[in-house]
């Protein structure tokens, strides 16, 4: 009965072979040691590694095998070696496979070893297809000579010497057999992700140069399930490469798996952009539906707008804002730039823009704008000639306990109720009010 295949057993069988008998490890010197080509993982953080082997030493030796014309090629610790080439050292302490070492665990040692140490290595996906076809090119060399075993999937046995998941493994060979060259050459770039990439390699050689046309200048809004939807639209002869309302933006057509069939029988022309029956359809594009509910929203805003518009214009208030401007520009004050240095001018939108978007000031703030422009605030406001509003006190004596808007010995003007016995406050006409009325008048504006 085939026994499972055991890859640390086997690393393990494969270290103690590593040199013989009783042979200590040996000093080499660096120049002597060949980089070896066949290695593709990423050697990153080289500094960070010299700092700690210049302070805790070298606990790892290296591990070389000796070319029959001379020298070594290593196997085993390419961040180490050049870890210690940047510290300046001119020898490592190495482990030295003998010179007849199978060439297929030569194979295993070098990505095991890697992958062991570094969880993966930092490979991407097509450095990983590249290492996932060495490693089955030689656990079959070894199993067809016997040396191993393996019951079971190729791949899974690939997935552990590389510490990946076997559906990495996978994904990873399957974008380098399908994924188009051009894509390709933006993954080994990072200008796509790896995902992005899977699911490319999904999708035919036509589409996938199509997409890489349409998204040339934007490879940053493709995404996996971007694709997967523009692999739905490719399977109809109806819908547009990328959606005409998404500009400048770009997106597939969306639904087009639904209304197939309506299309089909002639009861749908196939893209809701050119239909003029996609209001109410159930099986519209979410583009054109946007589009369809934006307009409405448009309309009842514009409606409201209006509505709002009309019964402003038929207010009191709009009515004391036209007085307002007509006294104003009686002195010359017809824009925002006439009152460049009155400190107030916070409200002068709602005079001179559109008042449906500004707050309207209160008294106090129109009082101070007709103190500083020299017009009477009342007549201002209520747009009649003064000599009709005001009545001199106490020469002309007000009706009782009817609120009055009063003009004070000081120049300020409250509104206050006239009893008997005094003046009292029109918020609270049973507190006295304290003060010196000069001129009153029964007209309050809105």
């Amino acid at each position: 009965m085939a026994k499972k295949f055991d890859l640390a057993a086997l690393m393990g069988e494969t270290a103690a072979k590593l040199e013989p008998e009783g042979m200590q490890e040996r000093e080499i010197p660096l120049d002597e040691i060949e980089e070896n080509e066949a290695n593709a993982y990423a050697q990153t953080d080289i500094e960070e590694l010299a700092e700690s082997i210049k302070v805790v030493g070298l606990h790892q030796p290296l591990v070389v095998w000796p070319k029959p014309e001379g020298g070594y090629l290593l196997i085993a610790g390419h961040r180490r070696r050049n870890a210690l080439a940047l510290l300046g050292w001119k020898t490592a302490s190495c482990r030295v496979l003998d010179k007849d070492f199978d060439p297929a665990l030569r194979t295993l040692v070098l990505h095991w070893t890697n992958t062991m140490a570094r969880g993966g290595g930092g490979l991407t996906a097509p450095y990983i297809a590249q290492a996932a076809k060495e490693i089955e090119e030689a656990l079959k060399d070894l199993q067809a000579r016997g040396v191993v075993e393996l019951p079971g999937k190729l791949r899974s046995y690939v997935a552990e010497v590389l510490h990946k998941h076997e559906s990495q493994v996978a994904k990873a060979k399957a974008i380098d057999k399908n994924l188009v060259k051009v894509w390709k050459d933006d993954l080994k770039r990072g200008r796509i992700a790896e995902n992005t990439a899977y699911e490319l390699s999904q999708c035919d050689a036509n589409l996938q140069g199509k997409l890489f046309g349409a998204y040339s200048e934007v490879r940053y809004q493709l995404d996996a399930k971007k694709i997967k939807a523009h692999k739905r639209a490719a399977e109809v002869d109806f819908a547009p490469l990328t959606c005409p309302e998404a500009a400048p933006a770009k997106e597939p057509c969306t639904g087009t798996d639904k209304r197939a069939m309506w299309v089909a029988t002639g009861q749908c022309p196939g893209c809701c952009h050119e239909c003029d029956k996609a209001d109410g359809c159930k099986l519209v594009c979410g583009k054109v539906k946007q589009r369809i509910t934006s307009a409405k929203d448009a309309e009842t805003r514009k409606a409201e707008r209006q509505q709002r518009e009309d019964a402003f214009m038929k207010s009191p208030l709009a009515m004391a804002r036209r007085h307002i401007k007509l006294a104003l520009a009686g002195v010359g004050i017809t824009s925002y730039e006439d009152i460049e240095n009155f400190p107030k001018r916070w409200y002068t939108n709602w005079l001179w823009g559109d008042p449906l978007d500004c707050h309207a000031p209160d008294l106090d703030d129109l009082f101070c704008l007709a103190d500083w422009a020299g017009v009477d605030p009342f007549e201002m406001i209520a747009g009649r000639p003064e000599a009709k509003i005001w009545h001199e006190y106490p020469a002309e004596q007000p009706p009782e306990a009817v609120p009055l808007l009063c003009r004070k010995d000081n120049g300020s003007y409250g509104e206050y109720v006239r009893w008997e016995d005094g003046w009292r406050f029109a918020e609270d006409q049973d507190c006295p009010a304290s003060v010196t009325v000069t001129h009153w008048t029964e007209v309050t504006p809105e």
